[in-house]
């Protein structure tokens, strides 16, 4: 387990806000450098007494640990740095963790300690919270929505914080906006203007080297070419997302492009490779504990059994996805989440 470790490199307290602000540039995609940073970040601010710097160096550790599909280490690291501020004023620090929380916790599965977090970032007052962390609270209150296909709440939510994002100038920030309400806009059956976004948003991406939401725009690209039955398009840009997920180590991106590739193949009837794609993708969802998509990959090896002649063996993988369907969809039920929807559909 990869814990924070002296480092013994000649640092000073003006080098904190600078380690701090690479740390959080990089973590995207070089996450290990960005660990490697927010260690060297934590052991100046703990030599200084200054607990929000420390919690800020905590998280972004635990954003890389999460970037590598290390979600229970980084919900652990998430703990110390809540833990820190239960003790001590660490200002803003508290947003930023609690955010991260509720991010890992969604990809875990956990839906109703997400929306937990979230709301919680949404009620803050603005001492304890930066704007991108209550823009990235509206993001996660969205794709909750989505996951229960509660699809038009997804999309207010979505909405609502590209909205918010307009006053910041941040390229990150508006580039998840857009992609989350392309993604809404897929799933209501309007790819038209998913398309017309995603290509709005592929060159700001670029731009800013954010390579995680460059294969997210191709997996998405994907998915709507499979949706049209466009299968060797499809797999065309899926496998775009595929390289850049593998190259810059983002476990739960390659887990999800393998997911549809191997639909892809199944929909081409080419069996073999998508038992190929299937496994390699529950093998990283396992890693990661995520049940979101391993409910997804048990539906779809019911169907691959299914196709193969074996209804026994696509019956217990079919009542296994139930199983985890219902997990997930039994919480997620917290009435300030309801209320919340209430003031922000006003």
């Amino acid at each position: 387990m990869l814990r924070f470790t002296p480092d013994c490199g000649p640092i000073t307290m003006t080098d904190l806000p600078i380690l701090l602000q690479r740390a959080r540039k990089l973590v995207h995609h070089q996450s290990a450098e960005a660990m490697a940073l927010a260690t060297q970040a934590r052991k100046l601010a703990q030599s200084q007494d200054d607990a929000q710097s420390e919690s800020q160096a905590l998280t972004v550790f635990a954003h890389g640990l999460f970037m590598f599909g290390r979600s229970l280490e980084a919900q652990d690291t998430l703990l110390e740095a809540l833990v820190l501020g239960e003790k001590r004023d660490i200002g803003a620090a508290r947003g930023e963790a609690l955010q991260l929380a509720g991010r890992v916790a969604y990809t875990l599965g956990d839906y109703d300690r997400a929306a937990d977090c979230w709301c919680a970032c949404i009620e803050l007052e603005d001492s304890q919270i930066n704007a991108a962390e209550r823009i990235q609270a509206h993001i996660g209150l969205g794709q909750l929505r989505y996951a229960h296909q509660h699809l038009e709440l997804a999309l207010a939510h979505h909405q609502r914080a590209a909205q918010l994002a307009e006053n910041c100038d941040n390229v990150y920030l508006t580039c998840t906006s857009f992609i989350n309400i392309a993604a809404d806009l897929v799933q209501l059956g309007r790819a038209d203007e998913a398309i017309a976004i995603l290509k709005k948003t592929l060159p700001l991406v670029r731009e800013d080297q954010n390579y995680q939401f460059e294969a997210e725009i191709f997996g998405m690209f994907g998915l709507i070419r499979m949706q049209a039955g466009e299968y060797e398009a499809a797999r065309m840009s899926l496998m775009v997302a595929l390289k850049i997920n593998r190259l810059h180590i983002n476990t739960w991106g390659e887990a999800s492009v393998l997911l549809r590739l191997g639909r892809c193949s199944l929909e081409s009837d080419e069996l073999d490779m998508a038992v190929e794609q299937f496994a390699r993708a529950q093998m990283l969802a396992e890693s990661m504990s995520s049940l979101p998509l391993l409910s997804e990959l048990e539906q779809s090896l019911a169907e691959l059994h299914l196709r193969s002649g074996d209804a026994e063996a696509a019956a217990q993988h079919q009542a296994r996805h139930e199983s985890l369907r219902q997990k997930l969809f039994m919480q997620t039920h917290c009435p300030r989440f309801a209320n919340l929807e209430l003031r922000l559909l006003e």
